[in-house]
């Protein structure tokens, strides 16, 4: 878990957007930790992007089927379920929700 932006109150906010990035084992050969690394980055940046909420990351051991390997990665941005994700479209998708 990781929380960018405000202060960290032991979990998530209810204003917070909550980024769940699978982590099973196919979503992190095909570039899960990549895209929470550039998550959790925007806390370098969140002044100067002047972010509307958090940012709370989650890792998750599936999102939707179990066995989703033509999907992976799969990463969960507030009620928006970006299959086959990348660094790009996540971080375009949370700019979006917390701008």
């Amino acid at each position: 878990m990781a929380f960018i932006g405000g202060q960290q109150t032991g979990g998530e906010n209810m204003e917070d957007l909550k980024v769940a990035v699978c982590v099973c084992t196919e979503c992190v050969m095909k570039g899960a930790m990549d895209i929470i690394e550039s998550i959790e980055s925007l806390n370098d940046v969140k002044d100067v992007l002047e972010l509307s909420r958090g940012i709370y990351i989650e890792t998750v051991k599936c999102i939707g089927e179990a066995k989703h390997g033509m999907k992976s990665p799969i990463v969960s941005v507030g009620n928006v379920v970006i299959e086959k994700a990348n660094t790009e479209t996540v971080m375009a998708q949370i700019l979006e929700m917390t701008k």
